[in-house]
This record gives structure tokens, sequence and C-alpha cells, in this order.
């Protein structure tokens, strides 16, 4: 998960697996009934996924409705899992899932209204923005922190609070691809199989490690947040600007790709780039 130099073909099999990821994700969204908890559509939306081929996960899925899309008195990690909490009309809904083909994985999360709900449509519609921005801001070759803080007064000037700040390590973007022993038995805590933590850890003691910084000095943390004052390294970021209004929270999450000479969204062909299409 350190600075990775991605071929064509890989780019392309990771769009697959993305918008893969995606077309399931909206097929369970189609199939949503008013009584539904978050932990039922969370393990459907899993089931489906390995129905479908996918053998391992960066994370298993979630779900969040009403005020828990806005992580509202969330006070842990254990507040994060899905909860019994059921599905009514009007309600705000966001999936989010990481599954993985051969341990490639991705990281997606989709926002939307189950039934009519104005203030989700109108958090979606200024998440557009950021999209355009974040590309901006990186190819200014401003630092990780640099950026997070410009986004953050932005949520603040149109009057939206920062979710992603809830967030473990309070991130807006982290580094995904290649997962290691994705193919080993594992177990889950708090919805992150065991190689997920040890995936970003090795990678965040090798960014530390002054010796490592030796070898490799392009070497850098792999969580983007307030924190990170390095440049992002070339590779794949999985990003999640998450804003709320009034208990309603709405996000988007997909990869960025960085390249020696680029910087690009994986797909400009996703269900909330072609909202108004």
């Amino acid at each position: 998960m350190s600075s990775m130099i991605l071929s064509k073909p890989e780019i392309e099999e990771y769009k697959s697996i993305q918008k893969f990821a995606y077309n399931t994700t909206l097929e369970i969204a189609s199939r949503l009934e008013v009584g539904m908890t978050e932990k039922y559509v969370a393990n459907l939306l899993d089931s489906e996924l390995k129905k479908a081929g996918v053998e391992s996960f960066f994370h298993n899925s979630f779900a969040w409705f009403h005020d828990r899309t806005s992580f509202t008195n969330f006070q842990n990690y254990f507040d994060f899992l899905p909860t019994d909490r059921k599905l009514e009309k009007g309600m705000a809904v966001i999936l989010d899932t990481a599954p993985a083909r051969k341990g490639k994985a991705v990281d997606i999360g989709y926002a939307f209204a189950f039934g009519e709900n104005s203030l989700v449509e109108e958090g979606l519609d200024y998440l557009e923005v950021f999209r355009k921005e974040i590309i901006s801001e990186v190819r200014k070759e401003r630092t990780l922190s640099e950026i997070y803080k410009y986004l953050d007064q932005l949520i603040l000037d149109i009057g939206y609070s920062n979710c992603h700040k809830s967030y473990p390590l309070s991130v807006l973007g982290h580094k995904i691809g290649q997962i290691p022993h994705w193919n080993l038995s594992s177990f889950d805590f708090l919805g992150f199989p065991i190689q997920s933590y040890f995936y970003l850890l090795e990678e965040t003691v090798d960014a530390l490690n002054p010796f490592q910084k030796i070898f490799s000095p392009s070497k850098n943390v792999p969580y983007w947040n307030s924190e990170t004052n390095h440049l992002p390294e070339k590779g794949l970021w999985a990003v999640e600007p998450h804003i709320s209004k009034d208990g309603v929270g709405t996000k988007w999450e997909e990869i960025l790709v960085i390249t020696e000479s680029d910087v690009f969204w994986l797909d400009d062909s996703l269900p909330h780039t072609n909202r108004k299409k």
C-alpha cells in the first residue's frame, strides 16, 4: 500500500471492481422495504457481493439510516456498526462497502433518500462541488492536511458540519489497493477483517520508521486527515467527503487515482455523478 505505480490494465481492473460494487449496492438499495433494519441491509449487501464472486473485504458492509447518517452522538467505534434501527419512508440512507477480488479492494459509499427528502438532495448537490475541488487541490500539490482543512472550511461556509471528523483517525480518505494474505482465514473486528488492520498498521509503522526512510524516503502514512502534512502518494485513494445538516448526512466514496503525471477519479460515471443526467 506504499506508493504504487499502476499499469493501465490494473487501473481498469480496479475500475471494474468499483463499478461492480456500486451496481450491487444500487440493486440492494432498490430492494429496500419499510421495517428493514441496518443490520439486515448490511448483511444482505455482504451476501449479494459474495454470491457475485467477492472472496474478501477491506471492510464489511455498513448501513446507516436517518440521524445515524450524520453520526449523531457516535461516541466510539462500536457506534458505527449496523444496528436494529428500522427503515421508514423519507429517511436518509447511506450504504458503504469495500469488496475485493483476488485481494484487489475498493471502497465505495452511496447516499440516497428512501422516499422524498430534500435535505439529502441538497447535500448531494453540494458534494458535487467537492469532487472537482479535490482534483484541483491535488494538482496544486497541496499537502493532504492543507486539502483537508480547505474542504473543512468549504463545508462550514455552506452551513454544514463535517462528518468525516467523526471517522476513525478523522479521515477524509485512505490508501486502498492490494490486500495481503486476502485468501487466508480471518476474523472480523468492528467490521474489518484482521488483514486490513495489519495492512494499514504495517504501512503506518514503515512510514514512521526513520530507518525505512533511508530506503524509501517517499513512503508516508496511508491516512488523509488534518495531521498528514505530506503530499498524497501515487496510487489509489478511497476518498469520502461526508457532510450533514439538521441531522441528515450525505456522502459519496470513490477511488482517486494519482499517477506520476496526473490525478483523476477512477470512474466519472457513478450514481452521484449521474444524478442529473
